[in-house]
C-alpha cells in the first residue's frame, strides 16, 4: 500500500492515525470536502451493502433497528460470495489465500429454533423461537435474537426455518449476550 485516501473526517485526521501512516511510508490523501465522488470505490461499497441490508431486512419483515446487523450479514456474505473481477477471486481468497466455506450461510430474518440448555422439565419445550441476525465477528457459530428473553444470543445450538418468515411482535430493545 502506497497511498491511503480518506474524507475530510476527524478521525483520519489526528497525529497518531499520521504518525501510523509515516511510520509505514504511507502517503495520506484527503479528499475535498462534500466531494463523495472522489472516492468512488468506497462509495460504490457502501451502496452495495445499503442495497443488500435494505433488501434483507425487507424479505421477512424484519424491523428497521436491526439495520447494523443487516449491513455487517451483508458484508460478511459479500466477503465470500463477490468476486474482485479482474483477479476473479473473492475478497477471502485474496486474504486466507483459500476458497470459503459458504455451507453455513442462512437466510437473514428466517425463523429459527435456540436449543435450551441447563436442567429441563420433563415435558417443557427443549427450544426458544428466534430470528436469525447474522454471524458473531470472532467465533464460529450465529447471531440470534430470543423472542422469549428479547436478548440477542451468539450461538451454535440453532436449527433453522429458512422457508418461514419470523415476523413476530418485536418489542423493546433487545440486549446483546455472549
Amino acid at each position: 500500500m502506497k497511498t491511503v485516501r480518506s474524507d475530510n473526517g476527524l478521525e483520519f485526521k489526528n497525529s497518531s492515525f499520521a504518525d501510523f501512516l509515516a511510520e509505514r511510508g504511507i502517503e495520506h490523501q484527503f479528499s475535498s470536502p462534500r466531494t463523495p465522488q472522489q472516492n468512488g470505490v468506497v462509495e460504490r461499497k457502501n451502496r452495495t451493502l445499503v442495497e443488500m441490508a435494505r433488501t434483507m431486512l425487507d424479505e421477512f419483515g424484519t424491523p428497521r433497528r436491526y439495520w447494523a446487523e443487516a449491513i455487517s450479514t451483508a458484508c460478511y456474505v459479500s466477503n465470500r460470495v463477490f468476486l474482485q473481477s479482474s483477479l476473479k477471486v473473492t475478497s477471502y481468497e485474496l486474504r486466507f489465500g483459500r476458497k470459503p466455506n459458504i455451507s453455513h450461510l442462512r437466510v437473514f430474518g428466517c425463523k429459527c429454533f435456540i436449543l435450551k440448555k441447563g436442567l429441563l422439565d420433563k415435558f417443557e419445550s427443549r427450544t426458544s423461537d428466534g430470528i436469525f441476525l447474522g454471524y458473531p465477528a470472532h467465533m464460529k457459530g450465529y447471531r440470534v435474537l430470543n423472542l422469549e428473553s428479547n436478548l440477542v444470543v451468539e450461538t451454535c445450538d440453532v436449527t433453522f426455518d429458512e422457508a418461514s418468515p419470523a415476523r413476530p411482535e418485536f418489542s423493546g430493545t433487545p440486549q446483546v449476550s455472549e
